[in-house]
């Protein structure tokens, strides 16, 4: 083999490992969360400039526009309260009491990051759909099967989850001590 051939394949190596390591690194998502409350994570330093390169790129990758902690908080689940993986064959009951927030949401996405297709066209659930009735504690199911009553989140048939909440503008309480904030807990019910 001449020794331009062998520094062509060298260099086509190089690049392909380099960038094959970069996205599998990159790929985690929001995996280099260091706060856990319950089944979500989250890192303060989502959206600020102390956020090191990984982190960063992981979060542009997965279409994060992420805003600094200040303003909101992300945390991400992929395992019910019980610490099993989300499973969409299953049904769950998201339960929680109002967040020391302005407004926040729960959205339902596959693992590679996007939303999902469903009859409903509903990804998310809001503190918006909450009743005066239901301040003090709310319920939501999240299955594929709309139940016949009661909020609904849908989910894909065969398919793992995860689950993102967005909380906009917590208070100073909230922000102190995010760690044992009461966040929503995840139950599973059943599988089908």
């Amino acid at each position: 083999m001449k020794s331009w051939a062998r520094v062509a394949l060298g260099v086509a190596a190089g690049v392909l490992v380099g960038v094959g390591s970069a996205w599998v690194v990159t790929g985690r998502g929001m995996a280099h969360a260091d706060i856990t409350n319950g089944p979500w994570t989250t890192s303060l330093s989502y959206g600020t400039v102390q956020t090191d390169g990984v982190t960063r790129a992981a979060v542009a990758r997965g279409g994060l526009l992420a805003l600094p902690s200040t303003e909101t908080l992300y945390w991400q689940a992929s395992k019910d309260s019980a610490g099993v993986p989300l499973d969409g064959n299953c049904t769950y009951a998201m339960t929680g009491k109002a967040l020391g927030a302005r407004w926040w949401s729960v959205t339902y996405y596959d693992k590679a990051g996007y939303l999902v297709a469903n009859p409903a066209n509903k990804w998310s659930f809001s503190s918006a759909e909450i009743t005066d009735a239901e301040k003090g504690g709310w319920r939501v199911l999240i299955s594929p099967a709309k139940p016949a009553s009661g909020h609904w989140l849908p989910s894909a048939k065969g398919d793992g989850f995860d689950l993102t909440l967005r909380v906009y503008n917590a208070d100073l309480a909230f922000r102190a001590a995010p760690e044992k904030a009461q966040l929503p807990t995840i139950t599973r019910e059943g599988c089908a």
